[in-house]
């Protein structure tokens, strides 16, 4: 049985996983914590990678939550990036591609 404090996590982070908006947030955390790649890349200093490894922590922590709520994570990351791709075209003023999912999030109106 899990407690409430779990119970509460799981239930906002299954709201925050309803909408398109929160899959890409989740898998942006997930990608900027570094959790699934090595604390020592080029770390010159073992701080370095002790840094690293608390924020790895961090995406652990969304990761599971993410999992307990019944979500895919990698599929939130996927997400993050399509919209990051989409932001991408923009800034070089091209057009999204028409046949991928509208991640259009920034602007509605």
């Amino acid at each position: 049985m899990m407690d409430s404090r779990t119970e509460s996590e799981r239930r906002l982070m299954s709201a925050l996983l309803a909408f398109a908006e929160g899959r890409i947030f989740v898998g942006l955390l997930i990608e900027e914590t570094g959790f699934l790649r090595s604390s020592a890349r080029d770390s010159p200093t073992a701080e370095d990678t002790y840094y690293r490894e608390g924020e790895r922590n961090v995406g652990q922590r969304v990761f599971e939550m993410a999992v307990s709520s019944g979500a895919d994570p990698l599929r939130c990351m996927r997400e993050h990036g399509r919209w990051c791709e989409e932001i991408a075209l923009r800034e070089r003023g091209l057009p999204a591609d028409e046949e991928e999912e509208d991640l259009s999030y920034a602007e509605r109106k």
